[in-house]
């Protein structure tokens, strides 16, 4: 038997925490049982202390000595990013926006959208994707650009047609926007209820509101964020389930818990089962800084008036791999190139290829191939704790860093690491208090 190699063991309030990360199980130890595991390991330790072993043994944090782990998160990893059973299809049914906010890394087109020979590519796509005989959920996701500019011309004959062609052949349907959800109305809310399905929003909200007016405004006189919260209560309440993400910074941080305060008027039961605060550091001011002791303050202030909050600690990056690792998945530009990841510009000469006039992908210089073989060729990941919890980040970061070198998303810093790994001790206890 061994230790496994994905153990970690932290300092937690007052005792140890022991966690692995790819059972994603903890033990709480005292200092002596603490001490006691780190200098027998495995070699004497059944003899001193068996039922703590066979404890050890039965969660996994003690394997078999011919288990090779790193190859298990390769399994595991293959699997799920080349599951058969769902696909996920984005569409930018525009690259224009009503917002210009300072930290967007795409490139505006004023006046684009999805024209009628686009239209039809993408239906033809539906068709065939929908008609794979392995295929079970499908999942149609709108992007951008703001999508909402065009709905009533552009998005919802692709959903009208999405949910026909469904219907026909037997797949579950999911759709979600990512939006500012400025545009949102009872129009909105009306269509998809008369379809009877409620899809899933992630929208943006730039700190508390005076720093999110100042990022997100109307004009300079006029701001967003009344509006955007008055939008995600009219969807909560009519059960859609929304991700609020909150994009901040070292400056925007702080108070950001009071967004809560306007939704006291919900139910705990809505609030419960359809909205989520979702913490991302905007990445133009991603560094090494003590902002996460802040953003567990903000975070535990949120949980204690009863919402739903995570963050970045928390990254489940092997089981719940972004939709770019997938290998059904693809990104649809109004224009017609294909994309698999939106986190980078959508200009044409980024593009991986196209959809033809026959509804097929296209790749260019095989990307697709290139792409699904990135992952597990940086070195430090493949002896770090944490693989399993982040994956080394996405593919889009793989494929980045195959001519750069050897790279870590969280500097190579084991505080970094160490914040995640309580992030997720966190969670775990959170999850048993509430059960």
């Amino acid at each position: 038997m061994k230790y496994s190699r994905y153990n970690v063991i932290i300092p937690y309030e007052g005792k140890f925490a022991l966690y692995n990360t790819f059972e994603q199980k903890v033990i709480f130890l005292e200092e002596k049982l603490k001490d006691l595991l780190e200098k027998e390991k495995t070699h004497s330790l059944e003899k001193i202390h068996p039922t703590f072993y066979e404890h050890l043994l039965t969660n996994h944090f003690i394997v078999k000595k011919n288990v090779n782990e790193l190859n298990k998160v390769k399994k595991l990893s293959q699997k799920v990013d080349g599951d058969p059973q769902s696909y996920l299809l984005t569409i930018n049914p525009t690259m224009n926006c009503n917002f210009k906010c300072w930290y967007c890394y795409e490139s505006l087109v004023k006046n684009s959208r999805i024209k009628e020979a686009e239209l039809e590519k993408i239906k033809l796509f539906i068709y065939r994707t929908a008609s794979e005989r392995k295929l079970k959920d499908f999942n149609l996701s709108f992007f951008g650009g703001e999508p909402l500019l065009y709905f009533k011309k552009t998005v919802i004959p692709i959903v009208d047609y999405f949910l026909k062609i469904c219907e026909e052949k037997k797949k579950v349907p999911y759709i979600s926007f990512t939006t500012n959800g400025y545009l949102i109305d009872q129009d909105f809310i009306d269509y998809f209820i008369s379809k009877n399905i409620r899809c899933h929003l992630q929208i943006t909200l730039d700190g508390y509101r005076e720093q999110h007016d100042k990022v997100r405004f109307v004009h300079r006189t006029k701001g967003s964020y009344h509006t955007i919260v008055s939008n995600i209560k009219l969807l909560i309440k009519n059960g859609f389930d929304v991700k609020a993400r909150v994009n901040y910074t070292d400056e925007n941080l702080e108070n950001t818990h009071k967004i809560t305060d306007d939704f006291q008027d919900v139910s705990s039961e809505i609030k419960k089962n359809y909205l989520i605060f979702d913490f991302h550091r905007v990445w133009q001011n991603s560094k090494l800084d003590d902002t996460s002791v802040l953003l567990e303050k903000e975070i535990r202030l949120i949980q204690s008036k009863g919402f739903t909050a995570s963050s970045f600690y928390t990254p489940n990056s092997v089981l719940e791999s972004c939709y770019a690792d997938k290998l059904n998945s693809v990104v649809i530009n109004y224009n017609g190139d294909i994309f698999k990841c939106t986190a980078r510009d959508f200009s044409h000469e980024n593009s991986v290829g196209y959809l033809s006039d026959e509804g097929e992908l296209i790749w260019k210089d095989d990307h697709l191939e290139k792409r699904m073989n990135a992952k597990f060729k940086n070195a430090p990941c493949l002896t770090c704790e944490i693989l399993p919890l982040c994956n080394g980040g996405c593919s889009q970061h793989a494929l980045e860093h195959l001519e750069k070198g050897e790279y870590c998303v969280y500097y190579g810093d084991e505080g970094e690491k160490t914040k995640i790994i309580k992030a997720k001790v966190t969670e775990i206890v959170a999850n048993v208090q509430e059960k």
